[in-house]
């Protein structure tokens, strides 16, 4: 693995180092993830949570390799200021989920 991240801004490093981490198959899926966010955020919501991605993706008919891909996915989209930590806490819709509680993220408008 090349961890060579000099000459990059903090943002740039912390997303080298992550693709680099995760497969391109991966890769791929987190891209998505984010076009995903951005979708929700265009369409006027307000909260998401990781089900709302998942519902998008799937809808796309694309998959993770990892599933936790999707928690890089919001770590980036919290990166870049796209969104932010609530307190608050949902049920998940996904039936893989198990009925565990998922975090519900704002938009940072």
């Amino acid at each position: 693995m090349n961890l060579n991240v000099d000459n990059l801004t903090p943002n740039q490093r912390l997303q080298s180092i992550y693709y680099q981490i995760n497969s391109n198959d991966d890769y791929y899926f987190i891209r998505h993830g984010l076009r995903a966010i951005l979708w929700l955020k265009n369409n006027n919501y307000l909260k998401i949570t990781s089900c709302d991605v998942w519902e998008c993706l799937d809808n796309m008919n694309i998959k993770a390799v990892n599933p936790r891909s999707m928690g890089l996915v919001f770590k980036l989209a919290k990166k870049n200021n796209l969104i932010v930590s609530t307190n608050e806490f949902s049920i998940s819709r996904r039936i893989q989920a198990n009925n565990r509680p998922v975090r519900v993220w704002r938009f940072v408008l």
